[in-house]
């Protein structure tokens, strides 16, 4: 009983002490303090969402000059993603675009792979020779000297018929069987000594 007469007893002191006055002086503080904390909130929002002065000296203006009421207005004027939400986005799109080149340079160097004819080892399409069997797989055109594929009939590019010479290729291919042949002798006799 003591504790609700102390409580009693300070409560009629405060609403003695409290007129119409002073409530309008709490009322008028709270006010001033709700728009300064309004107005750092808005100049910290702004310039966190553009880097436009204009736009971030009208934003501050709204605010300050038309009370804090006017944050309803700054909250349609003001842009609706920040700057950081406009760069994650801009570099998601890039990332997008760039894996977009990534795998269209793939699905394209995939289209350039091919098998040798003879082994049947993947190779590039532009190799004039395989890497694996060493066979030649681009000749010269014997009448325009450009490069052709061992299959074509004709050359693409002079429309000559039968455009290489298979005995002068056959006479190649002999000789580097030939050396390879000489090359391994060698390292066997290398061995034996």
């Amino acid at each position: 009983m003591e504790d609700n007469a102390m409580f009693v007893n300070l409560w009629e002191t405060v609403s003695n002490m409290m007129t119409i006055e002073t409530f309008i002086k709490m009322a008028v503080v709270y006010f001033f303090v709700i728009w300064i904390s309004i107005l750092v909130w808005v100049i910290r929002d702004i310039t966190n969402r553009t880097d436009s002065l204009f736009l971030q000296f009208l934003s501050i203006l709204i605010i300050l000059i038309l009370t804090p009421f006017w944050v309803f207005i700054y909250l349609l004027v003001r842009p609706t993603k920040t700057l950081f939400e406009r760069y994650y986005e801009e570099i998601e799109v890039n990332l997008e675009s760039l894996a977009d080149s990534i795998e269209s340079k793939l699905k394209s160097k995939k289209d350039t792979i091919i098998k040798c004819p003879s082994c049947e080892y993947p190779i590039d399409n532009a190799f004039k020779f395989c890497p694996n069997c060493k066979e030649e797989l681009k000749y010269s055109c014997k009448s325009c000297d450009k490069k052709i594929d061992k299959e074509w009939k004709i050359c693409a590019h002079c429309w000559e018929k039968k455009p290489y010479d298979e005995n002068k290729h056959t006479k190649k291919i002999e000789e580097k069987k030939d050396d390879e042949k000489k090359s391994k002798d060698k390292k066997k006799d290398k061995k034996k000594k």
